[in-house]
């Protein structure tokens, strides 16, 4: 992601997160700040998103690198 993106960008408050083991996904709710006047207590909750193993652990590998890149600086 570049600073020139015209994305908007809600911060995330909180989240929900955990295993259905039964299918062998993990599962990620974010509550987000979705305006200025908003506080992290009234954050909006989205929807669950669902993930397999491969695709939390490539999840945690990019939030890693990202991470290392931030704190270079």
């Amino acid at each position: 992601m570049s600073e020139d993106d015209n994305e908007s960008i809600y911060p995330i408050a909180n989240w929900d997160i955990g295993p259905i083991e039964e299918h062998q996904l993990m599962v990620f709710r974010p509550h987000f700040i979705s305006s200025p006047e908003q506080t992290a207590e009234d954050a909006e909750v989205s929807r669950y998103y669902a993930l397999t193993v491969t695709q939390a652990k490539e999840l945690k590998e990019a939030l890693e690198t990202a991470i290392m890149m931030l704190e270079k600086k």
